[in-house]
């Protein structure tokens, strides 16, 4: 890379020593050597651009109409210094997956609509999207100790509570609390989870929702159609 620098370098102090003009030469002289060295003075200078910027080699302006190598406005950063999420782990981690190995096995059980897990937190919230008008069977559970507030609302926003309760945590056999969520249309619904001190953070829960009336995530209860409506037109005559 050091040698094709140099040859660059080079061939653009020559093609610049080239086109300086000695004075008394024709105007029409001067300037079809100023065209002609403009080009080459442009081609030249952006292949060594361009072999500056391909080794990773940044060009800021300096002074006058020059560019200097690097920037030192921007600090150089190395692959350490990239945050990484780091993978989850740990005792709460594998109390989330013991939780959520309790859900209904969803490819055996059509009716499950909706599922999640996560880490039991002193203040938590998820949204379902699209959830149709149906009943459901809501179950809660958790794994660990404590217990968790939960409830279930309509809606992104507003305050029409659909069904509420306590789960409590348990390291084995854990028993979930149990809702009937009765969505009255297509919406979406919002649930909060509360931790107390002994959960929060070192818990693992899962809910699902189940379809009562039987119905699937792509039978009967799928998105509401839109039936335009028949209109007559009169020809006129």
């Amino acid at each position: 890379m050091t040698d094709e620098l140099e040859k660059l370098f080079k061939d653009l102090r020559t093609t610049t020593l080239s086109e300086i003009v000695p004075p008394g030469t024709p105007q029409i002289r001067a300037t079809v050597r100023r065209r002609r060295g403009t080009t080459a003075l442009v081609g030249t200078g952006a292949a060594v651009a361009t072999v500056l910027l391909g080794a990773g080699v940044a060009l800021y302006p300096g002074s006058g109409t020059e560019y200097d190598v690097g920037d030192p406005t921007l600090p150089s950063v190395s692959a350490s210094d990239v945050p990484v999420m780091p993978e989850p782990s740990g005792p709460a981690f594998d109390r989330m997956q013991a939780a959520g190995e309790l859900l209904a096995d969803r490819d055996k059980t059509p009716t499950s609509i909706n599922a999640t897990a996560a880490v039991v937190a002193a203040s938590y919230e998820n949204r379902m999207n699209d959830m149709p008008a149906d009943t459901y069977t809501f179950h809660f559970y958790c794994v660990g100790e404590g217990s968790v507030d939960v409830v279930v609302k309509q809606g992104d926003r507003g305050n029409t509570v659909l069904g509420q309760g306590t789960a409590t945590c348990a390291e084995h056999d854990a028993t979930p609390l149990t809702l009937t969520i009765r969505q009255p249309k297509w919406d979406s619904l919002r649930i909060s989870a509360a931790g107390d001190a002994r959960s929060a953070g070192q818990a693992g829960f899962a809910f699902e929702f189940l379809s009562a009336t039987g119905r699937t995530t792509f039978g009967p209860s799928g998105p509401p159609s839109s039936v335009l409506p028949t209109v007559a037109i009169s020809s006129g005559r």
